[in-house]
């Protein structure tokens, strides 16, 4: 029996953390097709999920949170979700910015669950109290909705939307062995060093003569990005800045492997189905972060007593070096790489 009629969900940032919400919506909305769901969101957040969610019980709403500052904005973004009449509040994000909106509806008398970070948890993981797998972030979203009495499991299937994304042209040249790789993310700590990067690069083009390489990014790197492509235009193919998220998500539905730092493209590859090896340094996936359907050996980490430091990879390094990525050789990165194409 359904518990509500209408739900908000509220996820508004960051990009990586938005993906992860998504496999957990497209399994509620279809466990539960007579509840009417509107997921608040970014900009960006709004296409990803236009692109791998369809479904007539879904609607997106998305905003500039800039375009609500301050209290007085909260309430007249408020006042404009009032007008959904949802019944029930699902916070995916339980920031200063949500915890108001929650408290406006709870006082109109509508329930609200909040996502349960597990912050303390995560502390503990950075100071080396712990070393554990925690809850993944996907599970924790879960939980919201069953608090709300909404019990169902994941059953996200990414392969499925990629086959849709797949009928719609790309940058991708089809049946080719083409690896995507996104070497940046929003903080140092998360980075594997371009000097290290670069000559990855190089050794899979010498060893692997047919790859044709992607680079993903967005558009303040694709200066930077250009540089590499134009050093093998043969091989490598830039499309930092060049084209859409929805764009994106079509030529990774067309890859046969991603290579991502901890960033938003490991999530993003997530959603279309695609094996993703992933470069781990400051952060850890035990926080929980990895993406939906990832495997932990795709995981490339260095096993250093002082990992993880950090949850979101900004903090800097205490030994000033980031050894924890700069002690990872190009070689072993490589050698994952073709490992998992000739497979």
């Amino acid at each position: 029996m359904k518990p509500f009629g209408k739900i908000l969900a509220i996820r508004l940032s960051a990009l990586g953390d938005i993906c992860m919400t998504l496999p957990v919506l497209d399994s509620a909305v279809r466990a539960f097709p007579d509840i009417q769901f509107t997921l608040l969101t970014s900009k960006a957040g709004a296409v990803v999920a236009g692109t791998v969610l369809q479904s007539p019980n879904l609607t997106v709403k998305a905003i500039n949170k800039s375009d609500y500052k301050g209290i007085t904005g909260l309430n007249m973004l408020y006042r404009e979700l009032k007008t959904l009449q949802v019944d029930a509040v699902a916070d995916l994000h339980d920031v200063l910015r949500t915890q108001w909106v929650d408290l406006r509806f709870r006082l109109a008398g509508k329930p609200v669950k909040r996502i349960k970070k597990g912050r303390t948890e995560k502390k503990a993981l950075t100071t080396g109290a712990i070393k554990k797998q925690l809850l993944t972030s996907v599970e924790r979203y879960r939980q919201v909705f069953a608090a709300l009495g909404m019990d169902f499991s994941i059953d996200y299937d990414g392969a499925s939307h990629a086959a849709t994304l797949r009928d719609k042209p790309c940058a991708v040249a089809p049946d080719t062995l083409s690896v995507g790789i996104a070497p940046f993310a929003q903080h140092r700590g998360k980075v594997y060093p371009e000097a290290l990067m670069r000559q990855t690069l190089s050794l899979l083009v010498e060893k692997l003569p047919e790859v044709r390489i992607y680079l993903f990014g967005g558009p303040d790197e694709k200066i930077a990005l250009d540089t590499w492509a134009a050093e093998n235009p043969k091989n490598i193919v830039n499309l930092a800045g060049q084209q859409t998220i929805e764009d994106d998500l079509r030529c990774m539905a067309n890859l046969k492997l991603m290579v991502s730092m901890d960033s938003a493209n490991m999530h993003l590859a997530s959603l279309v189905g695609l094996r993703c090896l992933s470069i781990w340094g400051a952060t850890h996936r035990y926080a929980g972060f990895l993406g939906y359907k990832q495997r932990e050996d795709d995981c490339i980490e260095q096993l250093l007593p002082c990992r993880p430091c950090s949850i979101y990879g900004n903090k800097p390094c205490k030994f000033g070096d980031y050894r924890c990525l700069t002690q990872i050789e190009p070689a072993t990165v490589t050698q994952r790489i073709i490992e998992i194409l000739t497979s």
